[in-house]
């Protein structure tokens, strides 16, 4: 891979745009970490996903220093549920979706978007549950086993495209947990760090056992220029936003991303995009 000079500064302000954004919802930003890698020199889906992966990480972990000393990270929570997110990452990240195709797996996760967006539209309109408190009844064993549980699709999704898992973290967190918008925002970039991790470095060992001769894809160089951008982007987007943004703007904001993302997913399918 040559290294276009002009190409590799777009890179590095798009993703730092991205990293800065998506650092205050609870996103690793890999829905547009990939399209903006495969619309600048890199061709191989198989490798803009991992690459994407290593993005991902840096984001949730700038992200997760912020919301921690807010307090807003909940440890003993996520040290649980990210048993989920983590056999999820393994499965999705040798997964060929042998049990239903491509298109399908894709509708079906844009119908989940919008049903998650449509309970957090009308939460949001009606103020059914107040956005800066937790509902602890909402935790207990029963609960938090469930969510682990389910907490596997989203590791899934994060293994199989390269993203986050974020986009149903955070729903999970809120609706199932009854945790308030900054500790889920805050948990979610928690579980990001090591399902991400584990995802790339899965990519990578099942390249090298599926090779006589392992080397690193010279796409991967991308990787150490562009990280520390994305940590940058990241610190700065969530310590702004802590600061500056109320709780019930942040809602809104991953609302509407929720819908971009299923309406994004939808023009894939049918080819738009």
């Amino acid at each position: 891979m040559v290294l276009d000079p002009i190409t590799v500064v777009l890179q590095v302000f798009l993703m730092f745009g991205v990293a800065f954004l998506y650092s205050n919802l609870g996103l690793g930003g890999g829905l547009l970490f990939v399209p903006i890698l495969l619309a600048t020199g890199v061709s191989d889906p198989i490798l803009a996903a991992p690459i994407s992966l290593t993005l991902t990480t840096m984001t949730a972990a700038s992200s997760v220093i912020n919301h921690r000393r807010k307090g807003f990270v909940d440890f003993r929570l996520g040290r649980t549920l990210v048993i989920g997110t983590l056999i999820g990452a393994a499965l999705g990240a040798y997964a060929h979706i042998g049990f239903i195709d491509k298109a399908s797996f894709k509708v079906i996760f844009a119908i989940i978007l919008v049903a998650f967006g449509a309970l957090m539209v009308r939460d949001w309109l009606k103020n059914a549950r107040p956005v800066d408190e937790d509902d602890d009844s909402k935790v207990n064993p029963k609960r938090v086993a469930g969510t682990t549980v389910t907490m596997v699709g989203s590791g899934f999704l994060s293994g199989l495209a390269g993203v986050g898992g974020g986009l149903l973290n955070v729903p999970l967190l809120i609706f199932l947990l009854g945790r308030k918008t900054r500790v889920a925002i805050g948990t979610s970039s928690f579980l990001i760090v090591p399902t991400a991790a584990l995802g790339f470095s899965l990519y990578v060992l099942g390249r090298y056992l599926g090779s006589s001769s392992f080397s690193w894809p010279e796409e991967f160089i991308l990787i150490p220029i562009l990280m520390p951008f994305v940590f940058v982007g990241a610190f700065f987007g969530s310590g702004l936003g802590l600061a500056k943004l109320k709780t019930r703007s942040v809602s809104l904001i991953f609302i509407l991303v929720i819908f971009v993302a299923a309406a994004q997913i939808l023009l894939d399918i049918l080819g738009i995009l």
